[in-house]
């Protein structure tokens, strides 16, 4: 495994699903541009939810795999697929194995 992808696969990037939620917020602004009597919470409101894109935009940059198509996200997986069946093997022979008593 290239140091790029143990790097990738060391930093996770964890993120909730709302953070890609962006109805409610839609909703919201246009119940606040609807009633028209505060211009401020209307600017307010894009103001966050424009921070909420760039939040979202974020977390989809930092995702392990982006630098990889999508070919080569399938050449990597299966490789790493051969090491698990690999080490699987290894490990089933390993527990057969008698101890040696001395």
């Amino acid at each position: 495994m290239e140091a790029s992808q143990k790097e990738a696969s060391t930093n996770i990037t964890l993120f909730k699903k709302s953070d890609f939620s962006f109805i409610e917020d839609f909703n919201h602004i246009i119940e606040l541009m609807l009633n028209g009597n505060n211009p401020d919470a209307v600017g307010k409101s894009v103001a966050q939810l424009e921070e909420k894109f760039e939040n979202a935009k974020h977390i989809i940059e930092s995702l392990p795999g982006l630098q990889y198509t999508k070919e080569e996200q399938e050449s990597i997986l299966a490789e790493e697929l051969k090491v698990l069946d690999r080490k699987k093997s290894q490990l089933k022979s390993y527990k057969q194995t008698q101890a040696i008593d001395q």
